[in-house]
């Protein structure tokens, strides 16, 4: 094959791209701390509007995506300067098609260069950038940028592509990338009429050619003879012919070099405006590297041992010094520990089950719990030795620690009577003891136990903040506050608290998902139903809630421990109200409908409230669209809960199964390779009367209808939401 030196450069670029973006490695993603460009590395969502968005708005946005946008800014000073250098050699979401494209047989394809693009492209660019916000579709899942790097995951082995590309979703994207991508002539239709990041970037390029010290590809109107090879090379069908010259389209042309390489008339290159007066071609140099020397000094002294022996030195120090321990806060007043610290105090119960009724002091101490006297909790027990049946706990008991702000004692009683009136109110609050811990793991029902362990009253990886704030607790706080008491019972609470919640969103996700992301367990629970009173089996919706939340943007936000994205909590029990989790379709309910504007907005969307973002609100957080498919049986799967998605799949993927069997039949037996018309089947030919023969009477109702289906084809798919 012969291939320009200048495009075997271009495609190795794009090849080290995939590597670097794309799964497995990941290597550019994972200095964001992503895998792929979603969350902070998204260049395509932040700049999305939504009616009564303000500055405020917009920073948050810019915030949640602050690689993207330093990505985007670096991408567009280069276009502006040199052309579209990363949309031509470097982004792998548009290259890796092409090099596909490029390795497939040219007659089984489509050749959308006949279509217009600049109308195409800038229409849709307005529908991304308003109608779908409004409309509430989700951009997320019309996004190549998470499909691509899909593909190399499901490659690579990885579950969560191949549970990707097995969703309605995924497979509706999937069929695009062919029919845009693979099966497209030379790869490009994605990047020339769907892709927003393209749109900006021509538009940039476009002003940055109009400058004379920019480099571009340029035409010599002198040398060029019309001849029209350039325009049938271009893969964007960004150059054209007008009076027979050549003309580049900068709103298209992505500074590829293919139309210089094969221009026998040197009619184009790429290259500044040269100075006035200086028609003849500048000559092509080659720049000499010059030959540094380098100077060094020689010293006794190894200062680079010296400076890696003191770095490891204090990188001990450190290590030994901010080890995590924990003092006894609190005696034990009624001496349980004298028997229960002993190692080895096990027993057979009448069940024959092996028990153990040590208690780790070290950790019991260090615990929530650790300044409690036991029998606060184990009210039943009165003398010793004690009938281990009367040691079940209640968690609405009150404690013998005060509460500072009202000096009474202290009680969940109200946290029980808030979760009693919540969905999980049948599950226990009492009667905790070591004999029926089994039998609650195994439960559908909720429980205190369930959700909350005693753990660590500081977390091991926050106790070195929490020495920090606590060092100046007796000198700040106790201006008002004197006394040992005070300082080792309430002083400790009180910083705690302020170092945040015990939880992290990502550790509350983990929690919920103990119980909604177990399909089988979920498949087991029984709904009541409001108006009759009767129960059933929950839907596949309520099933696959856990597995669908952690497929949309805010769920994987936080897997990528990026904390703009909302947790379960966050949507289900905002603020005060962390236990009262009720129906949706409860009216007190945070996700009822009338109470999204305050929950979406009091925190992170401010324009919730406004009227015209209503399908904003009621945008799915549950989608099935986004769940695997049940590929026993995919197709009855796929008509669990018809949508947008679902039609797009049953069009496309014909399609994309005729063009792939074409395509294997003359790759295996050679059939029509031996024609001379090499061009793509597929609108092929109007492209070459359009360049060629120019001819401007072409079949205009074969591009309406495709243009229209490509469109609707893609609007249709995010109609689900």
């Amino acid at each position: 094959m012969n291939i320009p030196k200048w495009q075997k450069i271009r495609y190795g670029l794009i090849g080290l791209s995939c590597v670097l973006f794309f799964a497995p490695l990941s290597f550019i993603p994972g200095l964001f701390g992503s895998r792929d460009f979603c969350g902070i590395l998204c260049m395509r969502r932040f700049y999305l509007y939504w009616p009564g968005m303000s500055v405020e708005d917009l920073t948050f946005q810019v915030m949640v995506s602050i690689g993207g946008v330093i990505l985007l800014c670096v991408i567009l000073v280069v276009t502006f300067l040199f052309g579209r250098l990363w949309c031509g050699y470097v982004c792998p979401v548009g290259g890796f098609p092409e090099l596909v494209s490029r390795m497939l047989g040219e007659r089984i394809k489509i050749d959308y260069r006949v279509l217009p693009q600049a109308p195409i492209r800038y229409g849709y660019l307005g529908f991304y950038l308003v109608t779908m916000p409004v409309l509430g579709i989700s951009a997320c899942t019309l996004c190549n940028f998470i499909v691509l790097p899909r593909i190399f995951d499901a490659l690579s082995g990885g579950r969560e592509g191949i549970m990707y590309l097995l969703t309605s979703v995924g497979l509706t994207n999937l069929a695009l990338v062919f029919l845009l991508g693979f099966f497209a002539h030379k790869g490009r239709a994605y990047c020339s009429f769907l892709c927003p990041i393209g749109a900006i970037d021509g538009i940039v390029n476009r002003i940055g050619a109009s400058f004379g010290f920019t480099r571009r590809i340029r035409v010599s109107m002198s040398r060029c003879n019309g001849c029209g090879v350039c325009a049938i090379t271009c893969m964007c069908g960004a150059i054209s012919i007008h009076r027979d010259k050549a003309v580049v389209d900068q709103l298209s042309c992505m500074s590829c070099h293919e139309c210089v390489d094969v221009c026998a008339a040197d009619a184009i290159e790429y290259l500044v405006i040269p100075p006035a007066g200086r028609t003849q071609r500048s000559p092509r140099c080659r720049e000499i590297e010059p030959v540094w020397t380098g100077v060094y000094s020689k010293t006794g002294i190894n200062v680079k041992r010296i400076f890696l022996m003191s770095l490891t030195a204090v990188v001990i120090a450190f290590i030994f010094v901010t080890q995590v321990y924990a003092g006894k806060r609190r005696t034990d007043p009624e001496g349980c520990l004298t028997c229960h610290a002993i190692k080895g105090l096990q027993y057979i119960d009448n069940n024959g089950l092996l028990r153990d009724a040590t208690i780790d002091e070290s950790h019991y101490y260090s615990s929530i719990h650790g300044g409690i006297p036991c029998r606060d909790c184990h009210a039943g027990i009165e003398r010793f030795p004690h009938d281990a049946k009367k040691g079940g706990v209640d968690c609405a008991n009150r404690c013998h620690i005060n509460e500072p702000s009202s000096n009474a004692r202290y009680s969940h009683k109200d946290i029980v009577d808030e979760f009693k009136d919540s969905v999980h109110g049948n599950g226990a609050t009492s009667g905790f003891t070591g004999r029926n811990r089994l039998d609650e793991t195994v439960s559908l029902l909720p429980s205190c136990r369930r959700c909350h362990s005693n753990t660590l009253y500081v977390d091991d990886k926050r106790i070195d903040e929490f020495k920090e704030v606590f060092k100046d607790c007796e000198r700040e706080c106790g201006r008002c506050h004197r006394g040992r008491a005070w300082r080792s019972q309430s002083a400790g609470h009180i910083i705690r608290r302020l170092l945040g919640a015990r939880r992290t969103k990502k550790e509350e996700i983990a929690l919920c998902n103990g119980c909604h992301g177990d399909v089988e367990m979920m498949k087991e629970v029984e709904l009541e139903d409001k108006k009759t009173g009767k129960k059933k089996r929950a839907d596949e919706r309520f099933i696959m809630a856990g597995t669908s939340y952690l497929l949309t943007l805010h769920g994987r936000l936080l897997e990528r421990n990026n904390q703009y994205g909302a947790s379960c909590m966050d949507c289900h029990a905002p603020q005060d109200y962390r236990h009262r989790i009720l129906r949706s379709d409860n009216p007190l309910s945070s996700t009822h409908i009338k109470n999204l504007p305050h929950t979406c907005g009091s925190v992170c969307h401010d324009y919730a409230d406004i009227p015209l973002n209503t399908a904003f609100l009621t945008t799915d957080m549950h989608p099935l669209d986004l769940t695997p498919l049940d590929t026993k049986d995919i197709f009855r799967a796929m008509w669990r809960e018809p949508s947008g998605w679902f039609v797009s799949v049953l069009i496309l993927l014909p399609v994309v199964g005729f063009l792939g069997l074409a395509s294997l039949v003359r790759l295996f037996y050679g059939v029509g390779t031996k024609r001379k018309k090499k061009h793509p089947f597929i609108l092929g030919e109007f492209f070459y009367r359009k360049v060629i023969r120019k001819r401007k009477k072409i079949d205009k109702i074969v591009i309406v209808m495709l243009t229209v289906s490509l469109i609707t084809t893609e609007a249709m798919a995010g109609n689900p939401y």
